[in-house]
């Protein structure tokens, strides 16, 4: 099993969702069409509706909650496309020779921390769905039907005809933009996560070189190891790195505003609508937290596991992994936009940043009442 194999899905929905770019030009044609129809053409109409109501704050809140993760989905599909040969380059780095395993034991962590990788992204990926469809149903069980998403258009869509057409392309965009959105983080996400299992290994392969007589040469295979997981954390960061800086900058706007329509909503659907959405931001939120936190802390394990121990006698592996423990000292730390640090006390005050905005909204809310 290939270290990306637990990518598979979330590439397979960014195919088809026009995001993943193949080398054919008649694709990258679809594709633009594809998130030009699907996306842009949504967002301009959810941007029309913000500035048509913006004098109501109840109003205002509900049309901005969606309004927001488009915008920044938007940056996420941007650099998606125009950074996708690095992010290809950083696939085929995790599944090169640099990554391999021939060691059986270590092939089957490897593969297990792969399969569970994969188990989770098939979670948040059915989440995201899940929430897509309770968008779209929820407007239908209304005493008056409304479209899923708060739009304005050029055109009358009270008719008949209009409505129906209407609804059956908010609906199609509400779910392949939604579980695009989930693709598109957990790719981030994985990739980020991954490394940290080769810490772990090479963790393991520092603590075994008192074992045989090769010390040296096993020696540098580890420092070589070890620059190899550097570079390509080094490199996701920098890709990546200002798609984490604009969900840092948003998700407490975003949980502020979904927390208020939670607890004004009277439609018990639509507040299990709502309960959805929320999970998806905060899941959204603790995915790049959690794999940067692991990645720290992961990281930090090396330098204990690099400082010689019963093999002292061995000299030239002694000044060879000294370098290697004190570079390991100072943790691999992913920045958002070398601002943030993608950890999860950063995810823990994003959500109490987001508490107070919501507690001043409501006192707001009672005082305009």
């Amino acid at each position: 099993m290939k270290n990306s194999e637990c990518l598979s899905a979330s590439i397979a929905i960014l195919k088809v969702t026009g995001v993943w770019w193949s080398d054919s030009m008649v694709y990258k044609i679809i594709g633009s069409l594809i998130q030009l129809f699907l996306y842009v053409f949504t967002v301009l109409a959810e941007i029309a509706y913000v500035l048509m109501v913006l004098g109501d704050t109840e109003r205002t809140v509900d049309a901005a909650v969606l309004l927001l993760s488009h915008l920044v989905q938007g940056v996420k599909v941007a650099t998606v496309w125009f950074r996708q040969r690095r992010i290809k380059g950083l696939i085929k780095l995790i599944d090169g020779p640099n990554f391999e395993k021939t060691d059986l034991m270590k092939a089957k962590m490897i593969e297990s921390f792969g399969a569970l990788l994969k188990l989770s992204g098939h979670l948040f990926l059915s989440t995201a769905a899940v929430t897509a469809l309770f968008w779209v149903i929820v407007p239908m069980l209304k005493s008056e039907i409304t479209l899923p998403l708060k739009t304005a258009y050029p055109f009358d869509i009270n008719d008949p005809g209009s409505f129906t057409l209407m609804y059956g392309y908010t609906t199609i965009s509400v779910v392949l933009v939604g579980v695009g959105d989930a693709a598109e983080n957990y790719l981030l996400a994985a990739l980020l996560i991954l490394p940290t299992i080769h810490l772990e290994i090479l963790c393991q392969e520092l603590q075994e070189l008192d074992h045989g007589d090769d010390i040296y040469e096993r020696t540098v295979s580890c420092i070589k190891y070890h620059q190899h997981i550097i570079e390509y954390a080094n490199e996701v960061a920098s890709v990546f790195g200002i798609i984490m800086f604009c969900q840092f900058v948003t998700s407490s706007v975003i949980i502020c505003m979904t927390l208020f329509k939670i607890t004004i909503t009277t439609e018990p659907i639509e507040m299990i609508t709502m309960v959805f959405y929320l999970v998806c931001v905060c899941l959204e939120l603790f995915l790049y937290c959690y794999a940067g936190d692991l990645l720290m802390n992961k990281s930090l394990l090396v330098s204990e596991a690099s400082f010689p121990g019963k093999w002292l006698k061995d000299t030239r592996s002694c000044r060879a992994l000294l370098m290697t423990t004190v570079r390991a000292q100072r943790p691999l730390i992913v920045k958002a936009g070398g601002v943030f640090t993608v950890s999860l006390p950063t995810a823990a005050a994003i959500m109490q940043t987001a508490y107070s905005y919501y507690a001043v909204l409501q006192q707001k809310t009672k005082e305009h009442n």
